[in-house]
């Protein structure tokens, strides 16, 4: 396999760590609401969403 197997969108550093905490947020609230709820399905969507924004977003300089 080759390096750039993994096609990587190329954003600014500040959009990258913004990004980066809304998905952390976001698998902190769909935490709480499988504690309350026990449907853990919203988890499961924002832990893979934030999954795939570490995998395909990087800053590059």
């Amino acid at each position: 396999m080759s390096e750039d197997s993994v096609p990587k969108l190329v954003v600014d550093e500040k959009v990258e760590i913004a990004l980066s905490l809304v998905g952390i947020l976001g698998v902190c609230v769909a935490t709480y609401h499988v504690g309350k709820t026990g449907n853990w399905k919203p988890l499961s969507a924002t832990s893979f969403g934030l999954a795939l924004v570490v995998l395909f977003v990087t800053s590059e300089s």
